[in-house]
Order: structure tokens, then C-alpha cells, then sequence
């Protein structure tokens, strides 16, 4: 089982993410995890802009489309499904959901909550400009690596408004919808 959890900033995807890893003793990768793992393989520095949410700027990108390579980020898709492959675990950000897309194993999931409730849920003076900065960033990485837009719901399972329930609520929803999504499976 692998569930993905996309996330804006202060929605609180962390902490859902490790509630979920907990409940159902999954291993959970989230940036700090990956970089260890990938450190281990000797993958890290090849890697680390992709790790930190970096998208590559745009003459490197020409460059590496004029070769060939219609996704440069593709080795770092790989190195996520390496580094999860045959464990069933929760996978925070670095576009995980665009990663299993396609695998009927996966889950993929959108944390959102309005500004306001982000900004209480950080609860920092800056929090509103640190919210527009990581959320802009975020979107640009996910448009970079996809080609898609990082907020539309189509390209997630599940999209939860993290403002209306608390952390143990949206952890239960995921679950609910998963054990719902494998009954539904085994009746087609």
C-alpha cells in the first residue's frame, strides 16, 4: 500500500501523513527520510534539488529536452520508486502522487484548508508570506516535473479540506476511503 499525500502549506499533510504511517504501520517518507535513503544509495547529490522541492531552471530544462529526455526529473521519479519499491508506506510531497498515479496500490491524496486556517495552524508572524512562498513553490515544482497544475483535484484520489476536520479526523477519512476503494475493487 502506498498513499501520497500532496499538501499547501499549513494544512497540516505532515502531521496527517505520520498519524497514517502510525495507524497502519507504514514507513513514512517524507523529505528528511528520502534524502537519508537516497544518501545511502549515493544518490543524494544528484538528487537534492528535487529532494528540496526545486525545479531545475529553464535553460537547463531546454537543454535536457534538446537530448531527448522529455522529463529530466525522470531519474528522480525513479529513485522515489526505488527507494519504496515492495513497502507499503506514506510518501509526503515531491509529486509522489504523479509518481504512482498509475499504480492501483496507491493512494493519492490533496490536503487544502483556507489561508486563514493555515495561518492559525502555523502560527507564525510571517505565516501568510510563508504560505504564498511555499505554495507558489510547490506549484511551480509539481507544473515543472508534471506538466500539470498542482491544485486540480482530477489528478488525486481524494481531496480534503483540512480546515473542516482536525488531524485524526482526515487520517480517518483517508483510511475509510482506502478500505472503501479496495471493496469497490474486488466487486469489478
Amino acid at each position: 500500500m502506498i498513499i501520497t499525500i500532496a499538501r499547501q502549506c499549513g494544512s497540516g499533510g505532515h502531521e496527517i501523513g505520520k498519524e497514517l504511517a502510525s495507524r497502519l504501520g507504514l514507513e513514512l517518507y517524507d523529505r528528511k527520510k528520502l534524502e537519508e535513503e537516497a544518501k545511502k544509495l549515493g544518490k543524494l547529490d544528484e538528487n537534492k534539488e528535487f529532494f528540496q522541492e526545486k525545479a531545475v531552471n529553464s535553460l537547463l530544462y531546454s537543454i535536457a529536452v534538446s537530448y531527448g529526455e522529455s522529463n529530466p526529473m525522470e531519474k528522480s521519479f525513479e529513485l522515489i520508486r526505488e527507494l519504496t519499491q515492495q513497502k507499503s508506506a506514506v510518501i509526503i510531497g515531491r509529486c509522489s502522487g504523479a509518481i504512482y498515479a498509475n499504480d492501483p496500490e496507491a493512494t493519492t491524496v490533496f490536503l487544502h484548508a483556507d489561508k486563514d486556517c493555515r495561518i492559525k495552524r502555523i502560527n507564525e508572524k510571517k505565516a501568510a508570506k510563508l504560505i504564498k512562498e511555499v505554495d507558489e513553490k510547490r506549484a511551480s515544482f509539481h507544473k515543472f516535473c508534471t506538466g500539470k497544475e498542482w491544485e486540480d483535484a482530477n489528478q488525486y484520489q481524494l481531496s480534503i479540506d483540512t480546515g473542516k476536520l482536525d488531524i485524526s479526523d482526515a487520517a480517518d477519512m483517508i483510511i475509510n476511503y482506502i478500505n472503501a476503494k479496495n471493496i469497490g475493487q474486488k466487486h469489478l
